[in-house]
């Protein structure tokens, strides 16, 4: 009678406990981060000893937690490759919006009315020059602008690595605050931690959101959390994740280290590495890009404007380029010169006015390298003061000054008869006779010396008002490879720069359908293991229901059959 009711009981606290896990599954059906637990009844042994003895029913001997861990890692870092691509593809839709000239008022718009400009004083050499002035404004400043926006974006995504750092350094410290917790509710009942466990798994997987981690479970229920080969969390300790910025270019670069060692971590998925790619490839890369961009626009421009001349010639004149050093050879890095120069000569020719007051004077620039006399700038002042009635100085500033006697004037680039071009580049490399100044997208700007007065604008070639072969060589550079670098014409530049980001959102919008799959697919993986679903949990639900009214029925007659066998001792 005791051993029946030892089945009885056993029967009745097994099926009551399954019942109660079969109420968790169906309490936590609507929470995406809850785990599916399964009752584990097992048979008991007879401990009476006696023949043909039945066992002693069965018991809950374990709770369960339905979970593919190897599943979850794969699922994490899945997770983590779309939030880096989804991280590069909004930085990118951002970026093209920049450089897309839909509205028409956009950097391929501007360059095309700038050298259309050229081309309408080339039709009409007596034509308003201010338009052509106003054109390249209008194109300086939206290339300034434009450099200003990309690195504007650069920032903007730095900060948000150091919000999101600050965000993973707290979920790693939760982690572990959940390893202690675990491993002293599983030291009580493994059935303890189950809600543990899911809570960190949640914390987890939002962890994995942000960075690359890798979770190895330990014997004794606590997880250790690695970024590569480096733990991040181990057991109730966490290393902790801080920032630490440095200049790069002129320009703040966030990394990400670990707190207790400095150690720089350099994330491979995660959103926290897709911000640093978009912030290193797509938007401060582009900075150098829109740099060369102009800066070849300057180069290319300047050297033909510094070979023509206005509908006037200078009184005076001052170079817009600032030496390093006045005393250096000009094609050394000492000297400071960003445009490039070589060895040549170019052409002054000093007018009074008069019909036969002129004279034609060549400048040579020696810099073959054969001998200690390769041209600096103060030997080239010396060679242009011996012109008469010309004179240059150094300006305190380091930049080439240029004057005349009172009734002269001077030009640039011809013999009176024909064009002789400025063959060393030095020029438009010292900023003399220029259109634009500045050396790349940042400092971009028309010389002031064309704005205060349109008829300065180099539109001739042998100092003729009626000839304007000089702006139809300024509007052909739109088309025309570089003769000075043996590179692209200055419109293929910049549909090479528009397309490159064109085709790199494209690839990432790929990329992220691609990964977006592969999550969905693990996601289907994990929910047919870790889900609940209602109508299988009903089928249990009504099974242990009746084993408990069974094993409910059971007790009450074996109970009576010790009444009776009581009655009848009496």
């Amino acid at each position: 009678m005791n051993s029946a009711l030892h089945i009885g009981r056993n029967a009745l606290l097994g099926y009551q406990s399954a019942l109660q896990v079969v109420g968790g599954n169906i309490s936590g059906a609507g929470s995406a981060d809850y785990t599916r637990l399964t009752p584990q009844l097992d048979p008991l042994p007879n401990l009476g000893g006696g023949a043909l003895q039945p066992g002693a029913g069965v018991a809950l001997t374990d709770i369960r937690r339905n979970i593919d861990n190897a599943l979850e890692n794969r699922l994490r870092l899945a997770t983590g490759e779309v939030e880096s691509l989804s991280a590069q593809q909004s930085s990118l839709a951002e970026l093209e919006t920049y450089f897309d000239d839909v509205s028409g008022t956009g950097i391929p718009t501007l360059l095309s009315e700038f050298f259309g400009a050229f081309e309408e004083v080339g039709k009409d050499p007596l034509a308003d020059r201010g338009l052509a002035v106003r054109k390249g404004e209008e194109l300086a400043l939206a290339l300034g602008r434009l450099r200003e926006q990309v690195a504007e974006l650069g920032e903007g995504l730095d900060q948000q690595i150091e919000g999101l750092t600050e965000e993973a350094g707290s979920l790693a410290a939760r982690v572990a605050d959940l390893n202690a917790r675990i491993m002293v509710a599983e030291g009580r009942s493994r059935g303890d931690a189950a809600g543990l466990r899911d809570q960190r798994d949640a914390v987890l997987r939002d962890l994995g959101k942000l960075v690359d981690v890798t979770v190895r479970e330990q014997p004794n229920g606590v997880v250790n959390v690695y970024i590569g080969n480096e733990a991040l969390v181990q057991g109730g300790l966490s290393r902790g994740l801080s920032t630490q910025a440095r200049v790069v270019d002129g320009y703040k670069r966030t990394s990400v280290v670990f707190t207790d060692s400095g150690s720089v971590i350099t994330p491979r998925g995660g959103r926290i590495a897709g911000l640093m790619a978009a912030r290193d490839e797509h938007a401060f890369s582009r900075l150098a890009d829109l740099d060369e961009f102009a800066g070849a626009l300057i180069t290319e421009v300047n050297r033909a404007h510094a070979d023509g001349q206005g509908l006037t010639g200078f009184t005076e004149l001052e170079g817009t380029t600032r030496l390093t050093r006045t005393d250096a050879v000009l094609n050394s890095d000492e000297a400071g010169l960003d445009a490039a120069v070589q060895n040549g000569a170019f052409h002054v020719v000093l007018s009074d006015g008069s019909p036969g007051g002129t004279s034609v004077h060549v400048v040579s620039v020696d810099l073959d390298g054969l001998n200690d006399d390769d041209a600096t700038l103060q030997s080239l002042v010396d060679q242009l003061n011996s012109i008469e009635h010309l004179h240059a100085e150094i300006t305190a500033d380091n930049r080439l000054a240029l004057s005349t006697d009172a009734g002269f004037t001077f030009t640039f680039g011809h013999d009176g008869q024909q064009a002789r071009p400025d063959t060393s580049g030095v020029l438009a490399a010292l900023g003399v006779n220029t259109f634009f100044t500045g050396s790349g997208a940042a400092d971009i700007a028309v010389n002031e010396t064309v704005q205060a007065n349109g008829q300065f604008l180099a539109a001739s070639s042998v100092n003729r008002g009626g000839d304007a072969a000089n702006a139809f060589r300024l509007a052909q550079l739109l088309d025309t490879p570089s003769s000075t670098s043996n590179g692209p014409a200055i419109q293929e530049r910049l549909n090479a720069m528009t397309n490159d980001v064109a085709v790199r959102a494209g690839a990432v919008n790929s990329a992220v359908e691609s990964a977006d799959g592969i999550r969905s697919a693990l996601l289907a993986q994990k929910e047919s293991i870790s889900g609940v679903s209602l109508d299988e949990e009903a089928i249990e639900l009504v099974k242990f229901e009746r084993a408990f009214q069974g094993a409910s029925r059971y007790v009450g007659v074996v109970d009576r059959l010790i009444g009776e066998l009581m009655t009848i001792l009496r």
